[in-house]
């Protein structure tokens, strides 16, 4: 049973659509397929530690960040009274989830 519920900004559900779609477009949709579920892996264990990755206040107080799939970067904040790990932004190959984090605010 996990410990914290996993909550997605809508924008973070397109983020992970554009991935697939992304990495389907040149390497296939059984690599894609494999990304994906390496991303979402990742996002699952944040609900049984919601406490690891980097914590990057210099951009948003209690905003986190975490790798995963080797090349994709997880933002997310954690609410300890809810119990609610908010993913704020999933981005991939380099892509600039900073600026992608301050729009979502």
């Amino acid at each position: 049973m996990s410990i914290y519920r996993l909550e997605y900004h809508f924008a973070a559900v397109q983020d992970l659509i554009d991935i697939y779609s992304f990495i389907e477009e040149y390497a296939g949709h059984i690599t894609a397929d494999r990304k994906l579920a390496e991303i979402e892996t990742a996002t699952y264990r944040l609900a049984d530690l919601p406490k690891m990755g980097s914590i990057r206040d210099d951009l948003l107080p209690g905003l986190r960040a975490i790798p995963a799939a080797e090349k994709a970067v997880i933002c997310f904040t954690v609410d300890d009274e809810t119990r609610t790990v908010f993913i704020l932004c999933v981005s991939y190959a380099g892509s600039d989830w900073t600026s992608r984090v301050k729009e979502r605010l």
